[in-house]
């Protein structure tokens, strides 16, 4: 039932990108194993003419197998399959790693619009207020962010004299790394001044 719904969920928004169904169509008889650690759960995820089949069980060995935390495997849609996830030992792979790549590929290249599919219920005036109302709040968060930690840190630099300024971190470093010259020419004449003695 879960699966299913699941399912059901997936292909509806896959269908809202209709280039994300023909890119999946493309890896029809593809079976990809999502292996969730922690939970010792599998998912069999099979593209198919029309989305994709989620299934709990499946016979025979799948072409690819991701193996991770749930956060990891969630990532995999958002991120995409990194070296770094693999450095980390957060991911783990088996079978056939190019196939794994292009199905991941399909999964982060889904472009939903949001808007026109909410156009399809409200109408184009509303849908076209609301995306401008999400666009000015994730404006306004960005701004906020920002905002936000540019005082922390003059806080910090300022007020609480617990950072130094960008600029005399800067002038330590660079001096830092004049001294560092200074010491590896003194090392170079001090050498050759050894070599010298009989």
């Amino acid at each position: 039932m879960l699966f299913d719904l699941i399912e059901s969920g997936g292909n509806w928004l896959l269908r809202l990108d209709p280039e994300s169904v023909r890119r999946m169509r493309e890896l029809q008889g593809v079976v990809v194993c999502l292996e969730i650690e922690g939970l010792h759960q599998r998912l069999y995820l099979m593209p198919k003419e029309d989305g994709i089949a989620i299934r709990r069980g499946h016979e025979g060995p799948a072409d690819v197998t991701l193996s991770g935390s749930p956060v990891t495997i969630a990532q995999l849609g958002l991120r995409g399959i990194q070296g770094k996830i693999f450095q980390d030992g957060k991911l783990t792979i088996e079978g056939d790693v190019e196939l794994g790549q292009r199905f991941q590929n399909v999964l982060s290249q889904i472009d939903l619009d949001w808007e026109e599919f909410v156009a399809r219920i409200l109408g184009d005036v509303p849908a076209r207020q609301l995306g401008n109302l999400l666009r000015g709040f994730g404006d306004w968060q960005r701004s906020a962010r920002t905002t936000a930690l540019q005082n922390a840190s003059e806080y910090l630099q300022e007020e609480a004299r617990l950072l130094a300024p960008a600029s005399l971190v800067s002038q330590f470093t660079a001096a830092v790394d004049e001294l560092r010259s200074a010491v590896d020419r003194l090392e170079q004449r001090v050498q050759r001044l050894r070599s010298l003695k009989p």
